[in-house]
């Protein structure tokens, strides 16, 4: 056999391995298709109840769990390592931050983070594709160019089963069902053959019938009667990739086709994939259900309910004794005046039915639903002391739901953090070697929104220009050349022409600042370089920011910083060390989290007047530095006499030549 050949044995092999893994796993006693019944709340066919009511207690439990993790955006920083620096890890976690917002192919971050925590829950885990993606339209021009995020059917996802994780597998395989035009058009939009082959998969497509290549049917759909229905016009072929560290194999397992075998296009030499897996297992790379060891527990909840109805309606309607031959049971019929018929008065009596499932409802029913909660780390106490039908709960009660909750939920954050953390790592590896890929794009223009961010920047010099010691010598030369007869105006003027960015980005033939603040001064756009992608960063998740209530701990914060250095004792201290309290940052911070979006127009900086210099009689100015006569040389430029004669000129540095 050629190579070709020998690596399509290989991936088609792995398919088969991982198919069957997936169909046990699918088909088992409480597998994937009994996850999915129970939480669309389908109850089985041979159920033994009259009453097929459903407690939609799993799908419950679920959707309040997703709602307390994922409920805001993500927030998290990068840590500088090897060749690093603060200002860079900042300006990368703000271009994190955006791609966050725009990474929107088949919905918005948070809605894919969302459906990865369900199927999580519900599947063991949840796999997704982390792609660079370049889009263009019809007239060739590029309308998304960046980092990607993209949750895979778990049942369409196959693992290498000798590995405990994505991080040491050694490869990973993504079923996808594509029509031909779909892979003409992926050729097309590439510029060259990415998937070769492509006609012979035609030719065979047609010879088959040109009918659909379905593996399974949808439980989803079946349940919810809305199943694909099959087109033989355009008929759908599955094509597999499977992932290695070290090549991409692209194939169509139906006709034996190899269709792309690729070095792995990306630097960090990882498998692209992200597994999120709240509860690992074993040797079992999958790890283990949230929701597979509750449905025992599941079916008792739906059986008691059931069967309480069931005695219910027997207890309503009860079922009657008739003697053969002794009434007429068309006159039998439970209304008001009705008249029976019958030759004996005691021919129809009522059977008296046992009520012990109606008793018992009130103990079996709460005690289930508590080990079901418990089970689900909904709650942490046993069945209440109280009344077990009513609303009330004890204080204890409440704090130790509160409590288990808070355990189980922060449990799950440290889980969902690394795989947000594996996510970021791809993402700014990308970044290094794709986001100035065409040679022709030298700068990235970043916009910067949220004051604590405008503020880093401004602080950092990204909008400073400043004079060099090359500026300096050159216009004291000039001065030089004037023999002093220049006046303070000019030199102004020399001054600030000479000035050049503190952080220079090439703009045409010359330069321009790395931050241009807008006109209001609240924005600016950023100009990232490739210099800046340069070094190695850690990226550290806050999970906390994305879960329920995070707002509200944030606000608390922030009321309790400005209540503690609001103190007078805590002011005098800082005074007495040197320190200056920023109460108007702290104070539009904590307005900003009260929801107040322009938070800084409620202070207006008053006028204060300066005090007089007994020296000169100058003006001193905050922030600025009065030139003194002086024989010598001040900043490089030659002092002027004080036998020329010297007047104080209003707003300005130096001295003004009279």
């Amino acid at each position: 056999m050629t190579n070709k050949e020998d690596i399509l044995q290989e991936v088609l092999s792995h398919y088969s391995h991982w198919t069957e893994d997936r169909d046990q796993r699918m088909n088992r006693k409480n597998g994937w298709n009994a996850v999915i019944d129970a939480y669309w709340g389908k109850l089985p066919d041979n159920w033994p109840y009259i009453s097929r009511v459903h407690d939609p207690r799993i799908r419950t439990v679920l959707i309040e769990k997703n709602a307390r993790l994922m409920n805001n955006k993500l927030r998290g920083r990068l840590v500088p390592r090897e060749g690093g620096d603060m200002l860079k890890a900042r300006l990368n976690n703000s271009l994190l931050d955006y791609q966050w917002d725009a990474a929107g192919h088949e919905g918005s971050m948070i809605q894919k983070w969302s459906g990865m925590d369900t199927d999580g829950r519900m599947f063991a885990s949840s796999w997704a594709l982390v792609p660079w993606m370049t889009v263009k339209n019809k007239e060739g021009e590029v309308i998304f160019d960046g980092n990607e995020f993209i949750p895979k059917d778990v049942r369409n996802c196959g693992i290498d089963p000798n590995c405990r994780g994505i991080k040491d597998a050694q490869w990973f395989q993504i079923s996808d069902f594509l029509t031909i035009d779909d892979l003409l058009s992926q050729n097309e939009a590439f510029g060259y053959e990415k998937y070769k082959n492509v006609a012979e998969l035609r030719k065979q497509l047609e010879a088959g019938g040109n009918l659909p290549d379905n593996n399974y049917q949808s439980r989803v759909k079946t349940l919810t009667g809305t199943e694909y229905k099959q087109d033989s016009s355009f008929p759908l072929v599955e094509i597999v990739t499977e992932y290695r560290k070290d090549r991409w194999i692209t194939f169509s397992p139906k006709f034996n086709i190899l269709l792309r075998d690729i070095p792995n296009p990306y630097d960090h030499g990882k498998i692209p994939v992200v597994q999120l897996r709240y509860y690992p297992l074993l040797d079992d790379p999958h790890g283990e259900s949230e929701v597979e060891p509750v449905l025992p527990l599941w079916r008792a909840i739906q059986a008691t309910l059931c069967g309480y109805l069931d005695a219910m309606s027997v207890d309503v309607n009860p079922p009657i004794k008739i003697l053969e031959g002794q009434a007429r049971l068309e006159t039998i019929v439970y209304a008001p005046r009705a008249k029976w018929i019958m030759s004996n008065p005691n021919a129809v009596t009522e059977v008296d039915p046992s009520r012990a499932a109606i008793e018992y409802f009130q103990t079996s029913y709460p005690a289930l639903v508590s080990a079901f909660n418990q089970a689900m780390g909904e709650i942490s106490q046993g069945v209440s002391n109280i009344d077990p039908m009513g609303g009330q709960k004890t204080a204890t009660e409440v704090r130790n739901t509160q409590r288990q909750q808070q355990v189980r939920d922060q449990k799950n954050q440290i889980d969902l953090g690394e795989a947000l953390s594996d996510m970021m790592s791809m993402w700014l590896s990308n970044n290094k070697q794709f986001l100035f890929s065409d040679k022709k794009k030298d700068k990235y223009i970043l916009r910067i929104v949220g004051k604590q961010q405008f503020e880093y920047y401004k602080r950092s010099g990204l909008d400073q220009m400043e004079l060099t010691d090359e500026a300096m010598s050159e216009i004291a030369g000039i001065i030089t050349n004037q023999e002093g007869n220049m006046a303070q105006a000019d030199i102004d003027q020399l001054m600030e022409a000479g000035k050049t960015p503190k952080y220079p980005v090439s703009e045409g033939e010359g330069f321009k600042k790395k931050m241009e603040v807008n006109e209001m001064g609240d924005g600016a756009e950023v100009s990232m370089v490739p210099e800046d992608l340069d070094g190695y960063f850690d990226y550290i998740p806050d999970t906390q920011s994305m879960a329920l209530g995070s707002g509200e701990q944030q606000l608390a914060g922030t009321k309790a910083a400005v209540e503690m250095l609001m103190n007078p004792q805590n002011q005098e201290m800082l005074m007495q060390s040197g320190v200056k309290i920023k109460i108007q940052d702290l104070l539009i911070d904590y307005l900003e989290d009260l929801g107040k979006s322009d938070a800084s127009k409620y202070f207006d900086e008053t006028v204060q007047q300066q005090p007089q210099s007994p020296q000169s009689g100058l003006s001193l100015q905050q922030g600025t530095a009065p030139v003194i006569p002086d024989s010598g040389m001040q900043n490089g430029i030659p002092a002027v006499s004080p036998q020329q004669g010297l007047q104080p000129m209003a707003g300005s540095q130096g001295m003004q030549v009279a």
